[in-house]
């Protein structure tokens, strides 16, 4: 048998082994896959992704609330979003974190991406000085999520 089709077997049976178990890991020049049990599902990237499910950084909470985990960066530029992933959503201030500024421009510049007013949310404390939880309210968290992607700045 060729190099060249046992390479195109290995990676045939590499790319099915991936499709149909947890995770794995295999490379070129190793004789074996490994899998890693229990680790999530190893999935194609959706094309579009408002298609993708809701990370887990947003949660619907009971009494039709949403909680967003927010990671803060302060004294930058401008206010912005410039990621969503699974374990939380980056924004920028311009403001200081001192004296709550950061936190009343979060507050102010969220209202806006998500089209709310400032009674229809709330920051609390997260668990570092840089993380927040904003609640919100009338909003679900498809809603919410797809808001967040659309003020994504690359």
């Amino acid at each position: 048998m060729s190099q060249t089709l046992k390479h195109q077997i290995s990676k045939s049976l590499f790319l099915y082994v991936l499709i149909n178990i947890p995770a794995a890991k295999s490379l070129e020049t190793a004789s074996f896959v490994y899998i890693v049990d229990g680790a999530l599902s190893a999935v194609a990237a959706e094309t579009n992704p408002q298609d993708a499910p809701v990370p887990p950084c947003i949660s619907q909470l009971d009494g039709g609330l949403v909680q967003v985990a927010i990671e803060v960066e302060d004294r930058a530029q401008r206010s912005a979003i410039t990621r969503v992933n699974a374990d939380d959503v980056r924004v920028t201030t311009a403001a200081p974190a001192a004296r709550g500024e950061a936190n009343t421009e979060l507050l102010e510049f969220m209202g806006r991406v998500l089209g709310l007013r400032l009674s229809q949310m709330t920051l609390q404390r997260g668990w570092n000085s840089k993380s927040k939880l904003l609640v919100v309210d009338d909003l679900s968290d498809r809603e919410v999520y797809e808001k967040l992607l659309e003020a994504v700045v690359t």
